[in-house]
């Protein structure tokens, strides 16, 4: 019979050898920096950097460029921007490379207390819980690389692996962290709840994970985390007040725009499979946890972060990008302790695929990150073509102006106008509460009805008299309008037709009949303002309604993405692993005998 010591040899003997483990952090942090490298700007690490340098230039947050999310985050690239410009360098290099290097940071500390406090007498299993966490780190994140929720996984990890080294009780008081440690612990966990409020859930999961084996006491970490918090209450308050009039104002209709009912979030989220698996597998391989705490903390957390993410109602990716993350460090533990061989055909089947699961997503993530280096693929290739084209245009056309971006979602204005090197010509980053001012309206069959300015709310007159200024004020020479579809509920926000919204204001039908439609790119339509004298040759900022159709733009609808080619791949890879391990599995039952 295999022992649990042999068992552990066998499974992790390549990791007896740290320069083995050394290289394949390395070569898992260099390649997915190379892949990040090779990719275009994501629209939030866009408008992020841009807000950055507007605030250097002298605009004021939250009155010359609104942002609904606290200030941390934009105080965080303030640095990063004027770093690129003093260098002339790119701001999306210097974002991918401060990123990197500082998770980077955070990674060696969480091998440190890996190392020394949570697994010391197991140094290659924790070697190989380390690599686990380097993959979900790095790898994993892909589009959700240099997003708060990455760095909020990051920085949340060290005070989880630091609850699991106080879970060993009398072995760790034998060799207690430093102080500075756990106060840098708690510190990175304070950044961590600063940069995104919903994942306070997780922190206090955490917190709340010592009462429930014990007695609680205020941990070093935890008196830092609240000195951290309420120091930033302090600091937004005394230097950014009025981004609590902007929340004030705005939150609620935040909360609409893009809401997904939260019954269908929680069953159909981004990662749920793979959550749900994790879960799954620790209940049915419980009894065979070599270190239970460790089990149990991680476990804990996946389920905080999952309800975290729930609780944003939005069912965006990078939202669950912690839990599923994380899901898979655990699925990963659960697959090293559970045993080759149980009584149980439960306990068999969730072994096997605990470490099929494991093997195959490392190995996609992997080739994915190789495609990305390559170029990524036919359909990424031809958006960069688009937007690239787009960006040289706007460019070329805009002399120097501001440029003006009529649309619901943020990926019209970003990162275009960081390309196109030109600034927008609005505070806000994209129109997202118009849709939400018309979200019923949207959804049901009755003709889009648009409220006039004594019927508003107040979010919606804010958005009103903002972009009525902003317009006036920049006299843009381009405007971009998204095209509008047809007024039928099965086009959701595509519905609105901005032209024939604004238009509505005197001063801006007038600023729109000094324009001309000079190109249509993609599903925009390209408006520029004609000169002194000039004769119209093309015709003016249309406010008929659309003619067409688009795909998959009902809002409040979430799918499993079963017929993505990503998907189809891991399907394939899992199948081929499966039968791997089963040929292995023969082999190593014949040569017991």
């Amino acid at each position: 019979m295999t022992t649990p010591a042999a068992s552990e040899r066998s499974w992790f003997a390549p990791l007896e050898r740290r320069p083995l483990f050394a290289a394949s952090v390395f070569a898992f942090i260099a390649l997915t920096l190379a892949a990040e490298l090779n990719r275009t700007a994501p629209p939030d690490m866009a408008f992020l950097l841009y807000a950055a340098g507007r605030v250097l230039d002298g605009a004021q947050l939250y009155r010359d460029v609104v942002e609904i999310n606290p200030p941390l985050v934009i105080w965080l690239n303030l640095p990063i921007e004027a770093l690129a410009r003093a260098l002339h360098a790119s701001e999306f290099v210097a974002y991918r490379l401060f990123a990197a290097a500082f998770i980077g940071l955070v990674f060696g500390l969480c091998y440190r207390i890996v190392r020394l406090y949570v697994l010391p007498d197991r140094p290659v299993f924790g070697r190989y819980v380390l690599l686990l966490l380097c993959v979900a780190l790095f790898p994993l994140a892909g589009d959700d690389f240099g997003q708060r929720e990455h760095f909020v996984f990051a920085l949340l990890t060290p005070n989880l692996l630091l609850v699991a080294a106080r879970a060993r009780g009398p072995a760790l008081r034998a060799n207690p962290p430093r102080y500075r440690e756990t106060a840098l612990v708690g510190v990175l966990a304070g950044l961590a709840v600063a940069l995104k409020p919903h994942f306070l859930l997780a922190w206090l999961a955490l917190t709340l994970f010592q009462p429930l084996r014990g007695r609680w006491r205020l941990t070093t970490e935890t008196s830092w985390t609240l000195a951290c918090l309420v120091a930033y209450g302090v600091l937004v308050f005394l230097a950014a007040p009025e981004y609590l009039t902007m929340a004030a104002l705005l939150g609620p209709s935040y909360l609409q725009y893009l809401k997904e009912p939260w019954y269908s979030i929680v069953v159909l989220a981004p990662g749920a499979p793979l959550v749900f698996i994790s879960l799954l597998a620790v209940g049915v391989l419980w009894r065979y946890a070599r270190n239970p705490a460790l089990w149990a903390v991680v476990t804990l957390e996946v389920v905080a972060c999952y309800l975290a993410g729930v609780a944003q109602q939005k069912g965006l990716r990078y939202h669950f990008y912690p839990s599923f993350a994380l899901a898979l460090v655990l699925l990963g533990i659960v697959a090293a302790d559970a045993p080759v061989a149980a009584q149980r055909l439960s306990e068999r089947l969730y072994a096997r695929v605990a470490r099929v699961l494991t093997v195959t997503i490392g190995l996609v993530v992997i080739v994915l990150r190789l495609v990305d280096l390559a170029g990524g693929t036919a359909a990424d290739r031809r958006a960069r073509e688009e937007l690239n084209d787009l960006a040289a245009f706007v460019h070329d056309h805009a002399g120097g102006r501001p440029v003006g971006v009529l649309s619901y979602h943020i990926g019209s204005a970003f990162p275009l106008v960081n390309y196109a090197e030109v600034t927008l010509a609005s505070r806000f980053p994209h129109l997202w509460l118009l849709p939400t001012s018309y979200w019923d309206a949207l959804q049901t069959e009755a003709r889009l009805v648009y409220h006039t300015p004594a019927e508003m709310q107040p979010p919606e007159e804010y958005l009103w008299n903002a972009v009525r200024r902003d317009l006036m004020d920049a006299q843009p020479k381009l405007i971009l309008v998204l095209r509008s579809a047809r007024d039928v509920p099965e086009n959701g926000l595509r519905r609105l037709q901005y032209v024939a919204y604004f238009g509505r204001d005197p001063d801006l039908a007038d600023l729109f009949q000094r324009y001309e439609l000079v190109a249509k790119k993609g599903e925009y339509d390209v408006y520029q303002r004609l000169g002194q004298g000039a004769a119209r040759t093309a015709p003016a900022p249309s406010a008929s309604p659309g003619t067409s159709d688009v795909l998959q733009s009902q809002p409040g609808k979430v799918r499993l993405a079963i017929l993505e080619p990503g998907f189809l791949i891991g399907v394939l890879a899992f199948a081929a692993v499966w039968g791997l391990t089963v040929i292995l599995d023969r082999r190593r039952t014949k040569a017991s005998y």
